[in-house]
């Protein structure tokens, strides 16, 4: 009887990890390779230019570190404004400016029913300069982290502009790429 009570408790542990990695797995953190997990890159790479293949490998981890400065950046702008004004931050403290940028990207994605929608929320449609805008008009909640606006500014304008480089199919040389990385580094830092 010991052993299958034991056999018992291996199984059903066993499914409690598997379930375990499932959950991660949903949440994007990969936690083993699995045969459906197969990139869409190792499927076309042939169809390429070895040289455009490469290029566009490179700057596929620039993509990566931008996306994940920006997302974090929203993330802060939320969690800090929504420490003091709960869930009406949006409507309390986004300049009117940034509003009206946002409620145009979203009425032209309601527009293109057939393609999905950008985020679930307001924040998600806001670009570099809007988290800029937002954080400077509301300094007093952000002052204790950032150490001036001149310092948000100026990162993030030069984010803007590599990250533009980027989303429409351009090549950065490696010194862009290295001041991206030393950007990204520094709101990681500050921000954390």
């Amino acid at each position: 009887m010991d052993k299958r009570r034991k056999l018992k408790e291996f199984v059903f542990n066993g499914m409690l990890i598997k379930d375990s990695l499932n959950d991660l797995k949903k949440q994007g953190i990969r936690v083993f390779e699995d045969k459906e997990d197969i990139d869409i890159d190792k499927s076309m790479e042939k169809d390429f230019n070895p040289k455009l293949w490469f290029a566009a490998n490179q700057m596929a981890s620039i993509y990566i570190a931008l996306y994940c400065a920006e997302n974090m950046l929203r993330e802060f702008i939320v969690d800090r404004l929504s420490e003091s004004y709960g869930v009406e931050w949006w409507d309390k403290c986004v300049p009117k400016k940034v509003k009206d940028e946002v409620q145009r990207l979203k009425s032209k994605e309601e527009k293109n029913k057939y393609s999905s929608n950008r985020s679930n929320s307001n924040i998600g449609y806001t670009m570099l300069g809007n988290l800029t805008q937002i954080i400077i008009t509301n300094w007093d909640y952000f002052s204790d982290i950032i150490p001036t606006q001149a310092w948000i500014t100026s990162r993030m304008e030069d984010l803007e502009m590599s990250r533009n480089v980027i989303m429409h199919t351009g090549v950065l040389p490696d010194i862009e790429r290295e001041r991206i990385e030393s950007i990204v580094r520094d709101l990681v830092k500050q921000l954390g």
